[in-house]
């Protein structure tokens, strides 16, 4: 016997997915993405298989209920029709009684997860826990989208900066470049996880030193040298900002060549800077995402 057991989409038209390899839930919205019966892609572990292998342990439980519960059924039904009364005029008769009810269904909910996302490539449309991973259809990864998205908010807080009090503006361009470093760090630390684990794109010095030893090429390459010696200046810029105030320390001045008058004083960002910082990380990202296998 067979049974076509159809699962349903939660309210949101999200259907489970869950890896046969590493085990970790995520979801994926049917009717977007690439078209056709396409492999599926773990989005933490990158797994690829059928469709077929990605149900989760709970789909399977609930589709395994049904088919007791419809088999189940019809045994009973056919019980009942041997069920009979005892003659009550018989020296000896026996009757017989059916009882019970058929196998219960194992129903379930999908569950809520942390990060949607739209895929940048094809279009799918799914959820996962965290922030960074593979697209469950095509396996792009999102690392790259997501900094762009990050970038656009921080652009965002800049243009906000030009209708705010000075005192303000200030701040949210503070921010700004702090938001867009560490939101590069995020990127870069996701991308090169599974080659270097504790690099840091922070201190963007070693980082490309790092890149320069696994991949053949640093970022100088990619952007030029006076674009190279205006980032390295403007993530110390971002470091003074996080750990002395904005105050110049003579660390800051001996890493960016600066003059020795400027001891003890505020370093002044602006907003081009920022802009410009922008600009050339998104040169960066695309060259990093170009290298990484």
């Amino acid at each position: 016997m067979e049974y076509a057991i159809k699962i349903s989409p939660d309210g949101e038209g999200y259907i489970g997915r869950e890896c046969p390899q590493c085990e970790k839930y995520f979801k994926i919205k049917f009717g977007t993405g690439l078209p056709g019966e396409v492999p599926c892609h773990c989005p933490y572990c990158n797994y690829t298989g059928p469709q077929s292998e990605f149900w989760t342990k709970q789909q399977i439980k609930y589709a395994q209920s049904i088919a007791l519960h419809e088999l189940s059924s019809q045994l009973l039904s056919q019980l009942k029709r041997m069920e009979r009364k005892p003659d009550p005029h018989a020296m000896l008769s026996i009757g017989i009684t059916v009882k019970g009810s058929p196998t219960p269904i194992a129903y379930y909910s999908e569950e809520t997860l942390e990060h949607r996302a739209t895929c940048s490539a094809c279009t799918l449309e799914y959820a996962i826990y965290g922030a960074f991973g593979y697209c469950p259809d095509c396996g792009t990864h999102n690392s790259l989208q997501i900094l762009r998205d990050n970038f656009r908010i921080v652009t965002t807080m800049l243009t906000l900066a030009d209708t705010s009090s000075s005192d303000i503006a200030k701040k949210l361009t503070e921010n700004a470049l702090e938001d867009a470093v560490a939101s590069f760090d995020g990127f870069g630390r996701e991308l090169c996880r599974k080659h270097d684990p504790k690099i840091s794109f922070q201190n963007l010095s070693g980082a490309n030193d790092r890149i320069s030893r696994l991949f053949g090429r640093g970022f100088p390459s990619c952007i030029g040298q006076g674009e190279w010696s205006f980032i390295q200046v403007q993530f110390q810029n971002r470091h003074l900002l996080a750990h002395t105030m904005g105050v110049i320390d003579e660390d800051y001045i001996r890493k960016t060549g600066g003059k020795g008058g400027d001891l003890g004083r505020s370093i002044m960002i602006t907003k081009d800077e920022v802009v410009k910082s922008i600009a050339v990380l998104e040169q960066m990202a695309d060259f990093l995402f170009s290298i990484v296998p």
